[in-house]
């Protein structure tokens, strides 16, 4: 990839968690106007600050996945965990669009190895993803599933499904694509980034679409550790 797409990966990337730390600081302020200042509500807008900095750091750590193999820091990780952190961290977003959540987190749910941080940036992808293709939608419930499960003996799998308009079933091949968007500000870079991240895992990212009613992006990883799945691929 030249200059140019990594700094579109870049820019990509780091803006939504930017445009979170901002909107949550500008609540912050208002919120200590009040009289009397309304402290629960800044601190909670500072904590979302602290995660969106976080968040910040695994947004680039996604783009070096890209060029290079799955960062060294690998522990293990809880998938249910970063899967109710996206969501809380999400929740201004949510509620501002007016999206229900529906999550089923299985509580037969292993551990895993691998990038807590790129595996969470995946999630976040999958889900602000989800919250634009329902922008505007009308006349049916904006949902929002998040689904966690088990599936046989040595994998997980992680559903995001929303209620949107759908994705054409001829083009499910060609949006993990690097540069394929229908987005008017998109650079086609998100979806392609969840994919290497997946891969460089071991695992699989699919997506499933009847073009109508919604879609369904869904990622399996296998329990066993990274190292083992790259020694075997």
């Amino acid at each position: 990839m030249n200059v140019e797409a990594t700094a579109a990966a870049i820019a990509h990337e780091l803006r939504q968690p930017l445009m979170a730390i901002v909107a949550n600081a500008d609540a912050s302020l208002q919120f200590l106007k009040k009289a009397p200042p309304d402290l629960l509500q800044v601190n909670e807008a500072l904590n979302d600050i602290v995660a969106d900095g976080h968040r910040t750091s695994y947004a680039l750590d996604g783009v070096r996945a890209m060029f290079r193999n799955v960062s060294e820091r690998r522990e293990r990780i809880d998938v249910n965990e970063i899967s109710r952190e996206v969501l809380r961290t999400m929740r201004v977003e949510l509620n501002n669009h007016g999206i229900t959540i529906e999550s089923k987190l299985s509580s037969e749910m292993p551990p895993i190895q691998g990038n807590r941080g790129q595996l969470q940036q995946v999630i976040f992808n999958l889900a602000h993803n989800a919250v634009e293709a329902m922008g505007n939608t009308t006349g049916r419930s904006r949902v929002l599933r998040l689904i966690t499960q088990r599936e046989g003996r040595d994998r997980i799998v992680v559903r995001v499904q929303d209620t949107g308009p759908g994705i054409a079933p001829e083009r499910l091949d060609e949006i993990f694509g690097a540069f394929m968007t229908a987005k008017p500000q998109g650079t086609g870079l998100g979806l392609f980034i969840c994919r290497v991240i997946v891969e460089r895992h071991g695992g699989e990212l699919t997506a499933f679409s009847d073009g109508k009613s919604g879609a369904l992006f869904q990622f399996s990883l296998p329990i066993k550790s990274a190292d083992q799945a790259t020694k075997q691929t």
